[in-house]
């Protein structure tokens, strides 16, 4: 009897040091959240939010049950679930169409007063930077996100390496032209370039065509075609224009095709992911590839030392031209009208806003991934295998450029992905006026925002299709022709003078 009493006592105290749905004190909320594919994380087990002494489930009081998304799904299956009209309480990253969630349908609930009320943290990292927090507010002047922002000193997504360790035993030189880029890309094809006496399992160049970061549809930067995920961009004048119009685009495309159809891309690049690109970087067996950075990637360091970075190579008549991104804030997350508690979200969320959860649920454990020096500021320890059981990019981050670099050192693989971003910029090669003005600043109300979901996701499915059709089928005059006269038929004049309007609305209200 007293055994029996004794494990009851034992595991009455255990089950207390836990939080749990059944324990009296502790909140319940459902969580919809996005994760990126490269990601392998299981968000329901993670300590990060369950520890039973330090998780973010301890720390507030508030238990969430999640519903996580890869990101190669989330569009499709976040507007399932809103169309559904079951709602998840909170929704993490991933992005939404607020005018459309938020102003119009008021599936999404203003957070302004919640802000005030229940989330000091984050509200002190508003307050000191309002104007960069003034981007988070919809047509209607209210705020229906929580803001995502994690200052990196970047100016681009991704760039272009090359293996020298291949390049050397071969005998050959970077290249400087696309002449040259050619040249290597064969030799690594045809001449056993890793050296294992097998000429036949080398990848010349990797990617994918699913991804903008390490999309092989970068190439089209060389002939100037800077395209992105609006299919708009600004020019130098501030005009509003479409990539996909862009006149270096056909003559891209035919030799982006015929590097294809010679085997000297990656076959699998038109229909594979990041995780099977991946894959084939960190087995050693890619040449070329667009990557955000080497190190800190998953990649062992024997292999991802084996690259260079080189600036993109200007096809003859053209100005290599890539993407600039923009440091403003990304969509974080946003509380649904059916949410029973709004309070027990907002301190969930919050919770995660306090200084050392925010770097903790980014980069790692305290003591394990990150540390302070003798001045208090954060050291993020060097990574190299990135496993770390935290959401990563799917935890709660916010803090601008001044106020995060006056805390954090900034840790080698940014030092790192800095340098890249400052050569392309001395280059010329990024573009002067970001697409991302377009994608994040700018506001459209409600009509206009339903006029452009809806332009766009046609537009869009037209324009994936269409580069995969080119690259793997070849461009012709006939089909080229078909292409541009579709354009015209789904509107893409109208979706130009669209952001055009904006744009303008925008400049002025800025003046």
């Amino acid at each position: 009897m007293k055994k029996t009493l004794s494990l009851l006592l034992a595991a009455i105290m255990l089950l207390a040091c836990i939080p749990t749905a059944f324990a009296d004190d502790v909140k319940e909320i459902s969580v919809m959240v996005e994760y990126r594919d490269i990601d392998d994380l299981d968000f329901a087990n993670m300590p990060y939010f369950n520890d039973p002494d330090i998780g973010i489930t301890a720390q507030s009081g508030v238990h969430a049950t999640f519903n996580q998304i890869k990101g190669s799904d989330w569009s499709t299956k976040v507007n399932l679930m809103l169309a559904s009209g079951e709602y998840p309480d909170v929704i993490v990253r991933g992005g939404l169409d607020l005018e459309m969630y938020g102003v119009d349908q008021e599936i999404l609930i203003p957070l302004d007063d919640i802000i005030e009320q229940y989330m000091p943290n984050y509200k002190a990292y508003l307050d000191y930077d309002p104007q960069t927090a003034q981007s988070l507010k919809s047509s209607d002047g209210k705020t229906y996100q929580l803001g995502w922002l994690i200052p990196q000193n970047i100016n681009t997504d991704a760039h272009l390496f090359i293996n020298k360790v291949w390049l050397d035993n071969l005998g050959l030189e970077i290249p400087t032209t696309v002449e040259d880029f050619e040249k290597v890309l064969i030799a690594f094809r045809d001449q056993d370039a890793d050296g294992d006496g097998d000429s036949s399992n080398e990848i010349p160049m990797g990617g994918t065509l699913r991804n903008l970061t390490d999309g092989i549809a970068h190439l089209l930067n060389f002939w100037g075609v800077a395209n992105n995920e609006i299919h708009v961009a600004l020019d130098e004048k501030g005009n509003v224009y479409s990539p996909l119009q862009a006149e270096g685009l056909r003559p891209a495309l035919e030799t982006v095709s015929r590097w294809y159809n010679e085997g000297l891309i990656d076959v699998e690049a038109i229909s594979q992911d990041s995780n099977a690109s991946e894959a084939k970087i960190n087995a050693g067996n890619v040449g070329v590839t667009w990557r955000w950075r080497m190190s800190a990637m998953g990649t062992d360091d024997a292999i991802w030392q084996q690259y260079e970075c080189v600036i993109p190579f200007s096809a003859d008549g053209y100005q290599a031209t890539l993407q600039r991104y923009l440091e403003i804030p990304s969509f974080g997350a946003a509380i649904t009208a059916g949410c029973k508690d709004v309070e027990a979200a907002a301190k969930w969320l919050d919770t995660q806003f306090a200084w050392e959860n925010m770097i903790t649920g980014y980069n790692g454990a305290k003591d394990e991934f990150w540390g302070y020096d003798e001045d208090g500021k954060v050291e993020i320890f060097p990574m190299s295998d990135g496993t770390r059981t935290v959401p990563g990019q799917s935890a709660m981050m916010y803090c601008s450029g001044p106020e995060y670099f006056a805390k954090v050192n900034m840790p080698s693989h940014r030092v790192e992905k800095t340098a890249y971003c400052e050569a392309y910029e001395a280059a010329g090669v990024i573009e002067k006026n970001s697409w991302n003005i377009l994608s994040k600043l700018i506001t459209f109300d409600v009509d206009e925002s339903t006029q452009r979901s809806l332009l766009h996701a046609e537009i869009d499915k037209y324009a994936k299709e269409s580069l995969a059709n080119f690259i793997v089928k070849g461009v012709t005059d006939e089909s080229w022709a078909t292409y541009e006269s579709t354009l015209q038929n789904i509107r893409l004049d109208d979706y130009i003078a669209l952001y055009q309007t904006v744009y303008n609305r925008y400049v002025e209200a800025n003046q």
